[in-house]
């Protein structure tokens, strides 16, 4: 083996352990969002119509829907949870035809590439 071809395997090693070691340590957010969002939602919808608790509930909840419409995700679990903030928070009327379906099969092809 020639010097230079070691040499350059050897740099490759240590920066190859770096980008696994950075990838392991990122902390995405998007996933607390979301379960913040439906408990924020659940709470609202079973607050008394037109009290103060009900408008600070919705407030609440719309600063969190601009998180997680504002803020890419780093992380497949992080699109998983934009993805099923889009559909829970979505009519059938708000798409056009098959939107809503390959969103759902975008979903579930990513859940299941994820390891278990």
């Amino acid at each position: 083996m020639k010097r230079r071809n070691f040499l350059a395997g050897s740099l490759t090693i240590p920066a190859l352990g770096a980008s696994i070691a950075t990838a392991a340590v990122i902390r995405d957010p998007h996933s607390e969002w979301f379960d913040r969002w439906r408990r924020l939602r659940e709470e609202w919808r079973l607050s008394v119509e037109g009290s103060q608790e009900e408008a600070a509930l919705w407030e609440h909840s719309k600063s969190v829907e601009e998180s997680l419409s504002s803020c890419a995700a780093q992380t497949t679990g992080g699109a998983l949870a934009q993805i099923e903030w889009m559909l829970a928070d979505s009519l059938d009327m708000d798409f056009q035809t098959g939107h809503r379906e390959a969103l759902e099969l975008a979903l579930q092809s990513l859940k299941s590439a994820l390891p278990t």
